[in-house]
This record gives C-alpha cells, sequence and structure tokens, in this order.
C-alpha cells in the first residue's frame, strides 16, 4: 500500500474515534438539556387539581361556629380509589366511621392502602365518583370544599420530617400568624428551647440546609411543634416515629397524647407499641378491612381472656411476630386501656 495512502487512513481512523467520542459527550448533553423540557411538557398534562378556594367555604365555617372541625368526626363512605395508570383499586369500598376524640391505629402490609387512606382524606389523589361514595368530616363532604380550607384544617406529622427552606420561625409558622412569645413557648414544649437558643441567630437561624443543624430526631419535633400550634381536632401520624430513637418516639407520643387528648387521631402504626392503647385498630388488607376493633378485642376470642387467644386473627399474628416479650407488653397494654375504657365507658 502507498504510504501517504496508509498515512492518510491512519490519520483518518484516529480523527473518527476523537470525532465519535465528542458526539457520544454531546448527545448526552442534549438528553440532560431536554429533561427540563420534557418535566415541563409532563407537566402540562398533570391532571389540575380541584380549586383551592369555593363559594360555600365561608358557610360551612359559619355553620360549625366559627371552626372547622369543630368536633373532629371522618366518616368513609363506600370509598373506592385507584391510581392513575393501574387497574387494581387501593382503596376498595372502605366504610368506617372514626367518633370525634377517638384514637385509631391502623396497620397491614405494604400496599394494603394505609398511606392511600390518608391521601383519599387529604385529597392527594381523587376517589372515584361513584354515587354514594364520599369522605366526610364532621358531616361536610370534602369534595364540597375548597383544597386550602381542608387540608389547612387538618394537622399531619409525616414519616419523612418535612423541613422548608428558610429559618426556623418560617418552619414553625409558615403563614406568620403567631407571636414569637407563642413560638418560644412551643419550643420548649418540644424540649428545642435549650438548643434553638444556643443558635447564633436563634429563631432567624437559616435552616435550608437543615442537616447541618437538626438531626432527624429534631427535625420530627420541628414537625410536632409546627401541629402544636395549630391544634387542630383532626391529626394524622403517617409513620410519625419510624425514623426516630425510642426515647423520641415515647416522647412524641407522650406530647400527642398529653395535647390532643380530644382531637381525633388517625395513626399508621410503625411499633405496635404505639396504638396498643388506641381505641380501634383498623388492620387493612388489599384496601379492605379486615378487622376493626379495640386493640384487646382483635387479640382475644372472649373479653376477660388473660393471654393472646385469638392467634388466627390478622392483628394477633402481627403482634406475635415481634416475640413473646413484646407481645405480652402489647397485650398487657392492650388489656389495660379496655379495661380502663370500659370502667369510664368510653368504647367506641
Amino acid at each position: 500500500i502507498d504510504a501517504g495512502l496508509f498515512g492518510m487512513a491512519l490519520y483518518y481512523f484516529i480523527s473518527m474515534g476523537t470525532n465519535s467520542a465528542m458526539m457520544i459527550r454531546q448527545t448526552m448533553q442534549l438528553d440532560v438539556n431536554l429533561q427540563s423540557a420534557q418535566r415541563i411538557m409532563d407537566y402540562t398534562e398533570t391532571q389540575q387539581e380541584a380549586p383551592s378556594e369555593m363559594y360555600n367555604d365561608a358557610a360551612v365555617v359559619k355553620e360549625h361556629g366559627g371552626v372547622w372541625p369543630s368536633k373532629g368526626e371522618i366518616s368513609f363512605q363506600n370509598v373506592f380509589l385507584r391510581y392513575e395508570g393501574t387497574k387494581r383499586y387501593a382503596l376498595n369500598g372502605l366504610d368506617f366511621t372514626a367518633q370525634p376524640g377517638s384514637k385509631i391505629g391502623i396497620v397491614g402490609r405494604t400496599g394494603a392502602g394505609k398511606s392511600t387512606l390518608l391521601q383519599a382524606l387529604f385529597r392527594m389523589v381523587e376517589i372515584e365518583e361513584i354515587p354514594g361514595s364520599q369522605i366526610r368530616v364532621d358531616g361536610v363532604h370534602i369534595k364540597r370544599i375548597g383544597l386550602e380550607m381542608l387540608r389547612k384544617n387538618i394537622c399531619i406529622i409525616p414519616q419523612t420530617p418535612i423541613i422548608f427552606s428558610g429559618t426556623i420561625r418560617r418552619n414553625l409558622d409558615p403563614f406568620n400568624e403567631v407571636a414569637d412569645a407563642k413560638l418560644w413557648e412551643i419550643l420548649e414544649e418540644v424540649n428545642l428551647k435549650p438548643y434553638i437558643e444556643r443558635l447564633e441567630k436563634k429563631l432567624d437561624t437559616d435552616i435550608t440546609v437543615s442537616s447541618s443543624i437538626f438531626s432527624a430526631g429534631q427535625k420530627q419535633l420541628v414537625c410536632l411543634a409546627r401541629v402544636l400550634l395549630r391544634k387542630s381536632k383532626i391529626l394524622v401520624l403517617d409513620e410519625a416515629t419510624a425514623n426516630v430513637d425510642i426515647e423520641t418516639d415515647e416522647f412524641i407520643q407522650k406530647k400527642i397524647k398529653e395535647k390532643f387528648s380530644d382531637a381525633t387521631i388517625l395513626c399508621i402504626a410503625h411499633r405496635l407499641t404505639t396504638i396498643a392503647d388506641y381505641d380501634k385498630v383498623m388492620v387493612l388488607e388489599k384496601g379492605r378491612i379486615e378487622e376493626f376493633d379495640h386493640p384487646y378485642k382483635l387479640l382475644v376470642k372472649n373479653p376477660g381472656d388473660n393471654y393472646i387467644s385469638n392467634k388466627q386473627g390478622m392483628f394477633a399474628r402481627m403482634v406475635i411476630k415481634n416475640g413473646d416479650k413484646i407481645a405480652n407488653k402489647i397485650f398487657e397494654i392492650a388489656k389495660d386501656s379496655y379495661q380502663q375504657a370500659k370502667k369510664n365507658g368510653t368504647i367506641y
């Protein structure tokens, strides 16, 4: 082969390799740059939420004496719900009533519909339009009120603590409705006051990068302080203590029982000891209610039994899986709670 042709072929071969690498790099860069355009297109196709305000919001508040919810009754009536793009119902004919001031624990396997129930209550996902299917809070069909009114009047402590960008003051009081003296009072309630007082800017400390300021347990205490400021008649706990130590868990549960004694509580339980003394436990399976009664009555075949006699029950099997020591502890707590409720005449 001619030396000149060989040299030219070698030069073009090396050039092709260099250009191929550049072409791959530019293709990847184009893909990255177009992701924002793709997201914008996805947002334009996303179904819009219901209105944040509706014409009868003021009338509902007026009917309930200026405060809604005033009692805290929650009623699910034949509720069906499925997520977009799926065929299986996440909630399949859910039907129950939480009496005002009752404490209800919600348990079940992964995918049973626990978090979906809470999403339906907050209208993060809308329920199926079926005659007679509705969710009522204090007798008000929640589809008849604006989302802002609904969500603003139901307190929630989520599993993963939500910390907003900005200052500690903004995280506790996002709408700037409370005086600083009240904020300090609440921080003292949740044992965060001494720590925040040591910070240079105190309530004005920027916690946009919250991990550098607060631990996981302290973030959950910030969420607890936030709901204590709102003090609604309905409190939702979505495995609120799943990511904290046992001591913080016990403190949060104690504070909730103390401050929300007259509120209706729905609690998705991570530790069964948390809900052993609740008024009722709801066991979900494939979007249906399999068991719904006082935890003690779910553990025994006959009221009065001094051991877990209903071993075939779903809740009883969950308790037994925790081992004899914890199972006995849960049973004793449930039994004492049942006897006290029976004595007080507060069995729901």
